[in-house]
């Protein structure tokens, strides 16, 4: 409820008129159906000229009325409801990736536990808030109606309204309960829901679509869906059938008190106690009353009162868990880096492994220069890659910049000077522009960024230019190959590398998919675009990187050689070794 207000005030009040207006017509409808009942008798008696009969004309023209005020209101009642709902669905979802946008960090989107609260928003509730929203504002109305109905029973016998209102809110006390369990029991599976939901995105998927098809893994995909979505929700339904026994009982005391006002009310028009017209008013906010227990509403409000309590849980998580708070509120070093960047006994382990990624590394990074780091898979490539971008800091050790210690340097304002083209680079669904520049006004350094990456005539030859739809899925889009995505990635990163005015540029893995030829002309590209920039490639492949100013060899977390590719093929070691193997493939014998 009090998200509504935050969202937005015009339309909650709108809403909440619609909410009493149509709380009330139930009770006018009932009051003026008993007084038109009441005068049929005398009006069939003294004719529709009588006093009585003008009485049952009028009570008519008010019971058609409040029916012309519900259909009038209905369609208000559903828009504002709508507009209402989206927005506050919007604010949540807003909120939720605000909370997991904030951290400098990515630990939290690489630890399972945190990732279950980042996904709570979609897996909690299958409508969101938008539905909660909905049921919250019908169930206001319900209780209002039952409420108001219960003053009318109590004029009839206020302790039989009394009686009736006290087993109405125990059974409703149990029906928050229940729902409240089984929501909760759905908290608890997390993991489960998450794998069914990746299982289900490998059948819906484009991206996964062809290797579900070539390998025939569509009924492999279906069933390990089936095993892991029924492993939760069997569970679910085992403990919701309990649920609904405790309901059953929970429910005959209200339903006992009820069948007892009924035969009152019977035995009192029988007696003459009470007029036909009363008994029909009373009868009406007896069963009206009932509103208040109504089941429906409370199981979809208490999903989405679940999103907002992860929500919460999630911000208060991000601003709290030490884990997500780098430290630091310096500026860089002006121009940094200017004259080196340097790791000094750099040890760092991902959480829930034994052993550490990285392990007394030490390494000088000279400014203006570019590096090359090789390694098999596993030697800590990309780890030290997200060292050095700030996503994570050394669990020891230290590095420095320009002789500043990194973690006492603010974080944002590190990464913005850090470029970066990564081997899972995104491919944006949107024009050439904002792949390239995002919210930046087209400009000339768009071009120029395309230019250096070889990617102009790319935009040049698109069917609108910079403004293309890179995608198919959307109407007049179209797609673009490994090496051309590459290349508009590199514009990118250069664009940022301008933004930002040099700092550091990283270059990991992007083309791993590519072979060594290929691989090699677009990596000899970058280096001769980035010439005069600090920068950083990495690479499993050491054929591809022979024309970086300096190599590293990176072996058990720990740089092992260092050198120019003439320089450490001459020594002999792990890199000449890993070069000939790596080159005989390509070659004669």
């Amino acid at each position: 409820m009090r998200q509504l207000p935050a969202a937005s005030k015009p339309l909650t009040a709108a809403a909440a008129a619609c909410v009493v207006i149509g709380a009330a017509l139930p009770i006018a409808f009932a009051v003026a159906t008993g007084a038109a009942v009441a005068a049929v008798p005398g009006a069939v008696g003294g004719g529709l000229s009588s006093p009585t009969g003008r009485q049952l004309l009028d009570a008519v023209i008010v019971v058609g009325a409040i029916l012309a005020v519900q259909q009038a209101l209905s369609p208000v009642q559903e828009a504002v409801t709508a507009m209402l709902a989206r927005r506050v669905q919007m604010a949540i979802y807003r909120r939720s990736m605000a909370a997991a946008l904030q951290p400098r960090t990515i630990a939290h989107l690489e630890d399972p536990e945190l990732l279950d609260l980042v996904g709570a928003a979609t897996l909690l509730s299958p409508s969101g808030p938008n539905g909660a929203v909905r049921n919250v504002l019908n169930q206001s109305r319900r209780y209002i109606t039952g409420a108001s109905s219960l003053l009318l029973v109590a004029h009839y016998r206020w302790w039989l309204a009394l009686i009736l209102f006290g087993a109405e809110v125990a059974l409703l006390q149990r029906h928050r309960a229940v729902y409240s369990e089984m929501v909760a029991f759905r908290a608890r599976h997390l993991p489960g829901l998450r794998r069914s939901v990746y299982l289900r995105g490998l059948a819906m998927n484009p991206d996964a679509a062809k290797e579900t098809r070539i390998f025939g893994l569509g009924e492999w995909v279906v069933d390990r869906f089936r095993g892991s979505w029924l492993e939760t929700m069997t569970r679910l339904w085992g403990q919701r059938r309990g649920s609904v026994r405790r309901l059953l009982v929970a429910s005959l005391p209200a339903f006992a008190v009820l069948l007892l006002a009924v035969w009152l009310l019977g035995r009192d028009a029988i007696r003459g106690s009470i007029g036909l017209g009363a008994m029909v008013a009373y009868a009406s906010a007896l069963f009206t009353s009932m509103q208040l227990v109504m089941p429906g509403d409370d199981f979809a409000i208490e999903e989405g009162a679940a999103v907002v309590r992860k929500t919460v849980e999630l911000e208060t998580v991000v601003a709290a868990d030490p884990r997500l708070r780098l430290p630091g509120h310096a500026p860089p070093p002006g121009g940094a880096p200017a004259r080196e960047i340097r790791l000094e006994g750099v040890r760092f382990g991902y959480p829930g492994r034994a052993e550490d990624v990285l392990r007394d590394l030490d390494l000088v990074i000279p400014a203006g220069r570019s590096l090359a780091v090789v390694g098999d898979n596993g030697a800590g490539k990309t780890t030290l890659a997200k060292l050095l971008a700030r996503f994570y800091d050394p669990s020891g050790g230290r590095i420095l910049v320009d002789g500043v210690d990194l973690r006492e340097v603010d974080a944002a304002a590190w990464q913005a000077r850090v470029a970066a083209v990564f081997q899972d680079f995104v491919r944006y669904p949107l024009t050439a522009a904002e792949n390239v520049g995002f919210g930046a006004a087209r400009d000339g350094a768009h071009d120029d960024a395309a230019r250096r990456s070889g990617a102009l005539a790319l935009i040049d030859g698109l069917p609108h230019g910079w403004d293309t739809v890179l995608t198919r899925e959307f109407e007049g889009g179209v797609d673009l190959s490994g090496g051309e995505w590459q290349r508009l990635a590199l514009a990118r990163a250069l664009f940022a590398a301008a933004a930002a005015g040099g700092g550091l540029l990283i270059l990991d893995e992007p083309t791993a998919h590519l072979d060594p030829r290929a691989e090699s002309s677009f990596i000899d590209g970058f280096l001769d675009v980035t010439r005069g920039c600090t920068t950083i490639v990495i690479s499993h492949r050491f054929s591809t990187v022979r024309r970086a100013d300096r190599i590293v060899v990176l072996d058990g977390g720990r740089v092992t050689e260092s050198g120019s590719h003439e320089k450490l093929v001459a020594a002999g070691g792990r890199y000449a070794r890993m070069f000939a193997l790596q080159a005989g493939r390509f070659t004669d014998a």
